[in-house]
């Protein structure tokens, strides 16, 4: 189309140049017809001139549509190629979605945090900290780790995992607790960074932690009846209500007055706090896992090893609560040695006797559950050893009808004179002098501190190679203490 335009214009020009040379020789009419046809000639011209250059602005606007692509794509196989490899799911897919992707998945599996709490965690660990993606791959990073070991973490991997305040990415549900119970932001960061000085190995992120706690909780007797705090602290102070006694629960009471009062003071009475210091102490477990476990990504590692932590954790968490002796572990409720007995209840815990020194009995079962408070019976349960559950069984009263109750609805526990049954193996059995039964209310009487700040240790020796395993070694903090021993009785077999 090129060539016929210049065609067109070549015409054109003679034409008008014929026209002016007739002008010339006063050929006006002759004249005039040459400059019409130059003008139907121009006309065309000017049409395909239009056409041309609508075609050149198509072409080049698709170039440039076409060099923005490519310039485009480049910058995305640059990011993607700059990008650190993160740790894959545990079905072996990559990590690769950020944003809104990544803060969906942590929803899902965590739930939403409300706008207060993301304010504090924006002031506990900075504006630009991405809370989100931290948690998840720290989660990532700590699953790669179990794996596959130290060596083949990357730099920001073992970063995520080294033992620091700011890698103690505490849930929203322990922030919020935290300011609730009236600390500071300034106080949360201290405290964390106290947690972070005495642990060792790699750090396990709170929501595993966490996960390993419930499963604490459906495995053991005494957990999932106490009071249960979280804390970060090496220490909880805990106010005990003084004054109490079989009816009233501190020193408040009532006083009824006349219409004018003789003095401002006669109504006057003021509850009595004591306070009561629940320490932390440390506790170990291991297990061993095989290396074609941990290399199949067809398993929930996470799922096994929450279940065998929380094993071998649960079977001496119970025995610490109920005797432990406060020296460098929790205080268990049969844990005061101050008089030289294997096992004897804490000060302020009733002491109920039997009334035989090779037997229970059916009296002193009676006695032991009237020996509590009513307040306290609400809530009470019996904990006692397979063996003295088997002889408790037996037991008649004067009509030969049985004590022991069996539970009629699925799911509800046995009953002893009324009250629901437990089983321990950290109980006494039935001997002179023995304790074999702890009656009461765990939920008023004992108190459980956990804290925050849990470490694991993968550990391959000449003592596990052979076997084809990895040794893991968790390392978390605990504590325990009676704050209420009125809140128990004790069942002692005679001398």
């Amino acid at each position: 189309m090129k060539e016929k335009l210049e065609t067109l214009r070549a015409s054109i020009k003679a034409l008008l140049d014929d026209a002016e040379t007739l002008i010339k020789d006063s050929k006006f009419d002759e004249a005039k017809l040459k400059q019409d046809e130059a003008k139907k000639q121009k006309a065309q011209f000017e049409t395909i001139k239009a056409q041309i250059d609508a075609r050149e602005a198509e072409e080049k606007s698709a170039a440039e549509q076409k060099t923005a692509d490519l310039e485009k794509e480049n910058a995305e196989l640059k990011a993607k190629a700059d990008k650190p490899v993160r740790p894959p799911f545990e079905d072996g897919t990559e990590v690769t979605g950020e944003g809104d992707g990544i803060k969906s998945f942590v929803t899902l599996k965590y739930g939403d945090t409300d706008a207060a709490t993301k304010a504090v965690i924006s002031d506990l660990y900075g504006s630009k900290f991405n809370y989100n993606q931290a948690r998840h791959d720290q989660t990532m990073a700590f699953v790669k780790y179990i794996r596959f070991g130290e060596y083949r973490l990357n730099s920001a991997e073992r970063e995520l995992l080294q033992v620091a305040a700011k890698n103690i990415i505490l849930r929203p549900e322990m922030i919020k607790a935290e300011v609730e119970s009236g600390r500071t932001v300034a106080e949360i960061k201290a405290t964390l960074e106290e947690a972070s000085n005495d642990l060792g190995g790699y750090l396990v992120p709170e929501d595993y932690r966490t996960e390993i706690i419930k499963r604490l909780m459906g495995v053991t007797v005494v957990r999932g009846r106490a009071r249960v705090v979280t804390t970060t602290r090496d220490a909880v102070e805990w106010p005990v209500l003084l004054g109490g006694n079989n009816i009233y629960t501190s020193a408040v009471r009532v006083t009824w007055v006349d219409e004018t009062p003789t003095s401002a003071s006669v109504a006057e009475s003021n509850p009595t706090f004591g306070m009561t210091r629940i320490p932390v102490h440390t506790v170990m477990a291991r297990t061993n896992l095989s290396q074609n476990l941990l290399e199949d990504s067809a398993f929930n590692l996470l799922e096994i090893m929450s279940g065998l932590f929380a094993e071998a954790m649960a079977v001496d968490e119970d025995a610490q609560f109920l005797t432990g002796t406060g020296a460098g572990r929790p205080y268990g409720v049969l844990g005061d040695r101050a008089n030289g007995a294997q096992n004897s209840p804490v000060t302020g815990v009733t002491d109920v006797n039997t009334g035989s020194a090779a037997a229970v009995t059916a009296d002193g079962y009676i006695d032991l559950v009237y020996s509590l408070p009513a307040q306290y019976r609400a809530n009470a349960v019996h904990i006692l050893a397979r063996t003295t559950l088997r002889d408790s069984r037996k037991l008649k009263d004067g009509d030969s009808r049985y004590v022991w109750q069996p539970g009629l609805v699925a799911g509800q526990p046995q009953t002893l004179a009324g009250y629901p049954v437990y089983e321990s193996e950290n109980m006494d059995t039935v001997a002179a002098n023995a304790y074999v039964d702890i009656f009461g209310s765990w939920r008023d009487g004992y108190i459980i501190v956990d804290r925050v700040g849990m470490t694991v240790k993968r550990v391959e020796d000449t003592t596990t190679t052979g076997t084809n395993q990895v040794a893991l070694f968790a390392r978390r903090r605990l504590g325990g203490q009676v704050v209420a021993p009125w809140a128990f009785s004790a069942l002692q077999c005679s001398a």
